[in-house]
């Protein structure tokens, strides 16, 4: 008898454990991450848009590779479902669609360009340092003025 009320008890508090299980909220470990690029001049061209994931692979091997035509200027991108962590964001107004950020001979940019945090590099890209930001929202929006 007393090991029925023991095999009892256990059903029972197992199954009250799973049904608190289910009723508790699931909590995402992805965003839904917004970028808005503004500072274009005129609406024309294409915005490139690069997107890193670590100090590795940063303007060198970007896990989103994004071509917008440019019909306003402010440009907006968004991704469902980026998953929390570390990234950084370079991108540039390529105004001939040639696929490339024209340099002048010196090789200083003829293009608009930026990078996340509205970080600027001396010489060369931003450092993934101070181009690099945190997702740790459901939500997130990025603004990037590029010059």
């Amino acid at each position: 008898m007393v090991k029925h009320i023991a095999v009892f008890l256990v059903l029972v508090v197992s199954l009250s454990m799973s049904a608190i299980a289910q009723e508790l909220p699931e909590y995402s470990n992805s965003s839904v991450f917004k970028l808005q690029i503004e500072g274009l001049k005129k609406a024309e061209g294409e915005i490139r848009i690069a997107m890193f994931n670590s100090k590795d692979s940063y303007t060198k091997d970007p896990i989103h590779a994004v071509v917008i035509t440019v019909d306003s200027t402010l440009v907006e991108w968004e991704v469902d479902g980026l998953p929390f962590g570390e990234y950084a964001i370079a991108v540039y107004h390529d105004k001939n669609e040639n696929g490339k950020l024209d340099t002048n001979f010196l090789g200083i940019p003829k293009e608009s360009y930026g990078f996340s945090n509205n970080a600027r590099g001396r010489f060369g890209p931003a450092s993934w340092d101070d181009a690099q930001f945190v997702v740790t929202k459901e939500e997130e929006i990025h603004l990037i003025k590029i010059k």
